[in-house]
């Protein structure tokens, strides 16, 4: 196994503490703010790298407040020229990924799966995590079908699951 030591600070909010995060999320945040305002912003993934090698080589901090965070952005875009920008940059959290096949194998069954599913968003959430990446979704839908390979009860599975978590939103 390699680790490779990373710089940047970790990023608290709440109870939690996150070392998962990268420049392509924080470029979605970017994106995410100049199309609330109605502009375009042609030069958000370099922001994005900017900022992101500040956190990697310039910021002293080793834990940061994800608020601070948020704020120092907003500041930046000010300076830069993007006041609607900065106005309509949220904070959020970078995505959790949950592995869908992982949570399927341990309640096989669609009733105790979807009940674990929606606990363990429900517990990110009171943690503060409220953005989440789900991975494994075929792997699942084959479990929760009961299936070997794709038919379709298992793309009736698959539907299901995608209605479930457009629902959770």
């Amino acid at each position: 196994m390699i680790a490779i030591k990373t710089h940047r600070p970790l990023l608290q909010t709440g109870h939690c503490v996150i070392s998962d995060y990268d420049w392509r999320w924080i470029e979605h945040m970017l994106q995410e703010a100049a199309q609330q305002a109605g502009t375009k912003l042609p030069c958000s993934a370099e922001i994005a790298q900017g900022i992101y090698l500040y956190l990697e080589h310039e910021c002293p901090l080793r834990t940061m407040p994800l608020e601070y965070l948020f704020e120092r952005m907003r500041r930046l875009l000010h300076e830069i020229g993007l006041p609607l920008v900065a106005a309509h940059l949220h904070k959020q959290t970078p995505p959790v990924d949950i592995r869908l096949d992982t949570l399927a194998g341990e309640a096989p069954l669609p009733l105790f799966f979807y009940t674990a599913l929606r606990q363990r968003m429900d517990s990110l959430r009171n943690m503060g995590l409220t953005t989440y990446h789900f991975s494994g979704k075929k792997r699942c839908s084959l479990t929760l079908g009961h299936r070997r390979r794709s038919c379709p009860a298992q793309q009736r599975a698959l539907e299901e699951l995608d209605a479930f978590l457009t629902a959770q939103g």
